[in-house]
């Protein structure tokens, strides 16, 4: 392999072997001094469109190295988790405190009940539900006819309120936003001012404890991500406002932000660390990624534990979030079968969840839904949503009403499933009721309804997450599994049951409620380290790891088998980039219905990644014929009006530029914004352009001269900048090498050269047209790949020599790029 010095700046052919096609590498000058050489407007903020991705290599070369920008670094990341932790108190106490309100109010002593939980921990004969307070009556006739309908009213006045905000003040706010997280920390500028602004930070914490509050299938943990972003990327405008603003700084400090609202939200700073190492794409070491966001998590978690000892009175004890109370203290061996059977129901779930919510999404159901309901009371339909939203808010509440369990906040119902039943159990608890029968109907009622309102309401206008409807669904089925093991164990004392730990022999349906949750959050979103350790840390369950490690891991096994997506996944294939109804100056909006374009195989299964298809670039670029591509000789003589035609009919973001099509030598190439900023300053519309590049081949140089002087009216010369390819294939270079670029080296486009002339393009690619092939599980390509999985290295005596070469060479040379400087 040749080698070269990248501060001189030459051009290297790399050939691992003579019969593998050759991939060119053109190195631009990787010292600071020599771009600026090469790029005059270097050190200048370069301006991203919406739904463009940065430029990374650009970006991370600009990241500054000195005390100044260290010390604004950490002072953000140090402020940002004390803001965050203090936002997550304020959500908590908020929300719990307006759900209470739905049943009544707590007349005791303050010392005597906790701020965070007032209807779970009041004295009984303290709570004063409506009916009560109103009429000084708590018989069944005023629990229907007074406090249900007071119940359903605050109900309705909350999701109301959420409603209004979401539809009308900041529709950004809308569902958990980790899909979007996720898009921007892989590069993706999603309208980040307004996405992750201050407006959008307030809407979205009063949005969620509206939502909460009112009692919907929906939780906060995704949204506190969202929350955690918007408060840590104004935080950020304010320090680098003027000096050191960069957009990979940006993303690498946003990683740090979602680890630490997953931390927040459960408890678990470890397992927020995980949880972005596992489910966030970044361009940046996970070493760096996890010292970030272990200081932040660290510092966002200790504020809220320790503003525990305001709220929880006398009685406060630091404790796990959701503490476990066992009937025995480790599992029995024989029950690793029903353990096995729970990660089995998680992987369904979770493939069942996703597709019943993407058709919710996407199926015409919805909008035939909201338009039967405007017809039904003779409203306008644009008023649809908020009608669809309110019945589903009725709907939640009669259903919910009939049990006090259900009526509780789903965090507050999920701490009961975890809690072992005691002799002293209250009778309202139907968990700890003595008929088995009456108890697995009430289990199964909640989970079917629970699993149909949460497949439902995620994905309305309204702020909301995933994550505790499925950890609350999980344990439901744990718990019921739980009580069937139970009665089978107490039924048949067979001596293969007689397995004992030692301090019990008895099977703990909790246990199975922890266990059933974990698979059922692994199903949804397909991650297991972080699954895990999020529930043992929730819990404080240690000595169930390993019935835990084993339940995710069946999850995700099955899940995989089941479906490519998770659920943020799917969301964002079907909602990211695909429909716009805006149309400012006559301009498309860039990449318009081409998807989120995000090249990552790190949520798909191995059985996609195994179909990386073993063939050549060839098979799948856009050949220069069909390649919208800016002439430095055109056909016909460019103006400012057929340029603007030109650039304003589709969605690129940018062109390559080439001497003409008859002889497309690449010249580099040239986004859109930087064209229409040069096109602005003509004021002779008719006039005739030239561009200008810089640094032009001799050849080029002279056929330009040659054509401006075919030019017999005005012309004016217009200098255009543009981008230079660091990486550079040829139409011969296996399609996993590419595809291996675009995820690990983050880049955007590639131009494809001729292999018998370097100089020469033949076609172009970006990581819009790839993201789509992995879509597609590389369908468009499938007559190729049968060729080649066809041909056994046994039975080539048909083909030339040639062409046997070329078959075994697609075979076998399954190249990776880990690292390349």
């Amino acid at each position: 392999m040749e080698s070269f010095n990248s501060s001189q700046g030459s051009k290297v052919i790399y050939t691992v072997e003579d019969d593998i096609p050759k991939l060119i590498y053109k190195s631009l000058n990787t010292n600071t001094s020599n771009l600026k050489t090469n790029n005059h407007n270097l050190n200048i903020r370069k301006h991203y469109e919406n739904n463009t991705y940065i430029d990374w290599s650009r970006e991370t070369l600009l990241i500054p190295n000195n005390s100044s920008f260290l010390s604004k670094k950490w002072i953000v990341v140090t402020v940002s988790a004390i803001l965050i932790g203090y936002l997550a108190t304020l959500i908590d106490l908020s929300s719990v405190w307006l759900n209470d309100l739905k049943k009544g109010l707590c007349f005791s002593k303050i010392d005597k009940w906790s701020l965070l939980n007032p209807y779970r921990t009041c004295p009984i004969d303290d709570w004063y539900n409506w009916s009560r307070i109103l009429f000084n009556s708590t018989n069944s006739i005023t629990n229907i006819f007074i406090n249900f309908p007071i119940y359903i009213i605050f109900a309705l006045i909350w999701s109301f309120i959420a409603a209004y905000i979401t539809i009308v003040k900041a529709p950004l706010i809308k569902q958990s936003g980790i899909p979007e997280i996720k898009l921007i920390i892989s590069g993706f500028n999603f309208n980040i001012d307004n996405y992750l602004g201050l407006r959008t930070l307030i809407y979205k914490t009063f949005g969620l404890i509206l939502v909460v509050s009112s009692g919907l299938w929906l939780g906060k943990e995704g949204p506190l991500i969202h929350v955690s972003c918007c408060v840590l990327n104004i935080l950020f405008g304010f320090a680098f406002r003027n000096q050191y603003e960069n957009e990979a700084v940006r993303r690498e400090l946003l990683t740090a932000a979602t680890a630490t609202g997953v931390s927040v939200a459960f408890n678990a700073p470890i397992g927020g660390v995980l949880f972005v190492l596992e489910s966030m794409p970044s361009f940046f070491m996970p070493t760096k990624i996890m010292w970030n966001s272990f200081v932040n998590a660290t510092i966002a978690v200790i504020v809220v534990t320790g503003f525990k000892i305001f709220t929880e009175g006398t009685n406060f004890v630091e404790q796990d979030l959701f503490p476990v109370e066992f009937g025995n203290f480790s599992w029995l061996f024989m029950e690793i079968p029903p353990f096995l059977f729970l990660g089995v129901l998680g992987g369904v779930y979770g493939y069942l969840f996703t597709n019943l919510n993407a058709k919710f999404i996407t199926s015409s159901f919805r909008k035939k839904f909201q338009f039967g309901l405007c017809h039904l009371f003779g409203i306008n339909p644009l008023r649809g949503p908020y009608l669809e939203i309110l019945m589903i808010v009725i709907i939640t509440s009669i259903l919910s009403f009939p049990f006090e369990l259900t009526k509780l906040p789903l965090n507050a119902y999920l701490k009961s499933l975890f809690t072992a039943c005691q002799t002293d159990s209250s009778s309202n608890n139907f968990l700890c009721q003595t008929s088995n029968l009456v108890t697995i109907g009430k289990l199964t009622y909640i989970l079917i309804s629970g699993f149909i309102l949460s497949c439902y309401t995620f994905g309305t206008e309204l702020p909301g997450g995933i994550l505790t409807p499925s950890l609350v669904l999980g344990a439901t089925t744990g718990r019921l599994l739980g009580i069937i093991s139970q009665a089978l164990q107490n039924k048949f004392n067979w001596d293969s049951l007689a397995t004992c730990t030692e301090k019990s022999c008895i099977v703990s349906p909790s246990s199975y409620a922890v266990i059933g949750a974990a698979a059922f959050m692994s199903g949804i979103t397909k991650f297991t380290m972080s699954v895990v350790v999020i529930i043992f840390e929730l819990t404080g369950a240690v000595s169930y790891v390993l019935p835990i490690m084993l339940a995710v891991m069946v999850s995700k096994f099955i899940n995989d088998w089941l479906t490519n997506d998770n659920i943020y996944d799917s969301l964002m294939k079907l909602t990211i980039n695909k429909e716009y109804n805006s149309n400012e100056g006559g301009k498309l909006p860039p990449n318009e219905g081409k998807g989120p374009g995000l090249v990552n195989f790190s949520g798909l299964t191995t059985f996609v990644k195994n179909k990386l298809p073993d063939v050549s670039i060839k098979s799948f670029m856009i050949p220069i014929q069909k390649t919208k591509c800016i002439c430095l000789i055109p056909e016909d003589y460019y103006t400012v009006n057929s340029l603007y035609e030109f650039a304003n009919s589709d969605v690129h973001e940018g062109y390559p530029v080439i001497l003409s099509y008859g002889y497309p030598v690449y010249l580099g190439y040239v986004n859109k914004p930087e064209l229409y900023n040069k096109l602005s300053t003509i004021e002779d519309i008719n006039a005739y352009i030239s561009f200008q590049i810089n640094d032009l081949p001799t050849i080029a140089l002279s056929q330009q001269l040659h054509y401006e002087r075919s030019i017999s009216s005005t012309m004016i010369q217009i200098e255009l900048e543009v981008e230079k390819s660091i990486i550079i294939f040829n139409e011969l270079t296996t399609s996993i090498l590419l595809m291996e670029t675009f995820e690990k080296l983050h880049t955007n486009y590639s131009v494809i050269m001729d292999s018998n002339n370097p100089q020469v393009m033949c076609g172009f690619i970006d990581r819009f047209i790839i993201a789509e092939m992995i879509d597609s599980q590389f369908s468009s390509l499938e007559t190729e790949l049968n060729e080649i999985i066809n041909v056994d290295e046994f039975d080539l005596e048909d083909y030339g020599d040639s062409e046997r070469d070329d078959l075994l060479n697609m075979r076998r040379n399954r190249l990776s790029i880990e690292l390349i400087n």
